[in-house]
């Protein structure tokens, strides 16, 4: 890969900029291209990676391989690089192929499910490097110590995180596999659920079982996760081990979980004790505390904790490391705990961004945070995903929100799809306009528009003392940088308080 010239379209998605940055840094020569500028694009740019704005041809010049993200073929097949690669003979491949010869000759140590793969990855990768096992690591999203998506190592470990969508993990051959939650996902690809399923048994059918690792072919369950269940009934018959984890909500309660998590508490603080009943024991006593609200990062917590104590990292350096872990970037990211600015008023809020944006998801960071932090108004600001997610979710979507006080819902961000009239955000406040606690008046749904609506929206209905989480997977963080850092633009006023 050294000599190899690589242009990457659609540079700036987080997956396939820490292939772009991994691949610079193992001496390839790259360049890439976006439709827009962001904060990722600046960030390969001061890495040294020259990022253009725009698609061309002539980006393919002295090219030897296009790398391009699965979405860019879905939402413009006649993309004219894509087109001119075809024309001149220049292989394209997607960037997990391109990471897969990454991870080659290494002991891959792979998270998938539904939710919670980049928090799960995030925890397991810090383990393993304050652990000395000096990992490589690709990761969805920013995390905060290395200051960036991946990390180089030089062990023979590999740790990376591994999305269902387009069968992209089938691309991936991990020694150990974490599953962190199953439920039907992505029906813009997936036909039915039992596509959905069959995906993920693939993915674990295709693991390297007869590498020469110490480490056995092991594939760590979510044992609070029915979707996880129903793989483990396809896999009978798989020759590596399977182990599984929980927070004492086993979707099969007479079935004990190999590592159970107890002493749980989540008004306040984070933390929780760990049971074992496999391999080596980890201290009881040992209470583990985690910066992160919410029993769903128990969860992650207990996956990564799961895999790191099977590789023989010392339960205090778990402990350790869990308890100094903040989070990820956009994973219940607090970005402003105290008096903002907006328009010609002050109010001491608190704004958080959050990825989610799974109806499960949803519910679960705004449970998390009511426990974390209870008394507070939360306010819910809330960006859809792509039309097709809307419109198969969207009864799901509907109680998704019960427990806020306040929800706006701006504009579905489109992705990589087009708007064909299938349905509209204004539909989704309508149902949730409703539930029971919101036609009562108890709670209340505002209709937000694009982003910059959106807003100048929050910025009427900010009061002081409230909890704010702004959540997508689109550019819904956008709102939460112009209240930031262009307050006085906002126009506050009293009129839309609720």
């Amino acid at each position: 890969m050294s000599t190899s010239r690589l242009h990457f379209m659609g540079i700036g998605g987080q997956g396939i900029s820490s292939v772009a940055q991994m691949s610079h840094k193992r001496g390839a020569i790259v360049t890439g291209c976006d439709q827009r500028e962001s904060a990722t694009v600046r960030a390969l740019r001061e890495a040294g990676i020259p990022v253009q704005i725009g698609h061309h041809a002539d980006h393919l010049d002295n090219v030897d391989r296009l790398v391009i993200s699965p979405a860019v073929p879905a939402l413009d097949p006649h993309n004219p690089e894509l087109l001119a690669a075809r024309e001149r003979g220049v292989p394209v491949v997607n960037w997990q192929e391109l990471l897969s010869e990454l991870m080659e000759g290494k002991c891959l140590l792979s998270v998938c499910g539904v939710h919670g793969k980049g928090t799960t990855t995030a925890m397991l990768s810090l383990a393993l490097v304050d652990a000395g096992l000096d990992p490589t690591c690709e990761i969805g999203a920013v995390v905060p110590r290395f200051g960036a998506n991946y990390r180089l190592g030089q062990s023979d470990y590999f740790i990376n995180e591994a999305d269902e969508f387009n069968h992209n993990f089938w691309h991936y051959h991990p020694r150990l596999a974490i599953v962190t939650s199953i439920e039907f996902e992505h029906p813009e690809f997936f036909a039915n659920y039992d596509a959905f399923l069959h995906a993920f048994e693939h993915f674990i059918r295709g693991m390297d079982t007869t590498g020469t690792w110490s480490l056995p072919p092991t594939v760590i369950m979510n044992a609070d996760s029915p979707g996880c269940w129903e793989l483990r009934e396809r896999l009978h018959d798989w020759p590596g081990q399977i182990l599984t984890y929980s927070v004492g909500h086993s979707a099969r309660p007479e079935v004990a979980a190999d590592l159970e998590a107890w002493d749980i508490k989540l008004e306040g603080e984070t933390s929780f004790r760990v049971k074992t009943r496999v391999g080596t024991t980890f201290p009881e006593d040992l209470v583990v505390h985690l910066p992160l609200p919410g029993l769903y990062n128990i969860e992650n917590a207990m996956a990564a904790l799961s895999a790191a104590h099977l590789l023989g990292v010392e339960a205090s350096t778990i402990a350790q490391s869990l308890g100094s872990f903040a989070g990820n970037r956009r994973r219940f990211e607090i970005r402003q705990q105290g008096p903002l600015t907006v328009g010609e008023h002050v109010v001491d809020v608190m704004l958080v961004d959050d990825y989610a944006h799974h109806p499960t998801a949803i519910t679960a960071t705004l449970e998390a945070a009511r426990q974390r932090y209870p008394g507070q108004r939360i306010v819910a600001i809330y960006q859809p995903h792509m039309y097709s997610r809307t419109k198969t979710f969207f009864n799901q979507f509907l109680s998704a929100f019960d427990v806020a006080d306040l929800v706006i819902i701006s504009d579905i961000f489109p992705a990589r799809e087009r708007d064909t009239g299938i349905i509209h955000a204004r539909e989704l406040v309508a149902g949730i306009e409703q539930r029971a606690a919101f036609a009562s008046g108890e709670r209340h749904v505002l209709y937000g528009g694009n982003t910059n609506e959106t807003a100048r929206l929050l910025a009427q209905t900010l009061r002081s003392g409230d909890l704010a989480i702004i959540m997508g997977a689109g550019d819904i963080y956008t709102v939460t940088e112009t209240l930031l850092h262009t307050p006085t633009t906002l126009n506050h006023t009293h009129t839309t308080q609720v």
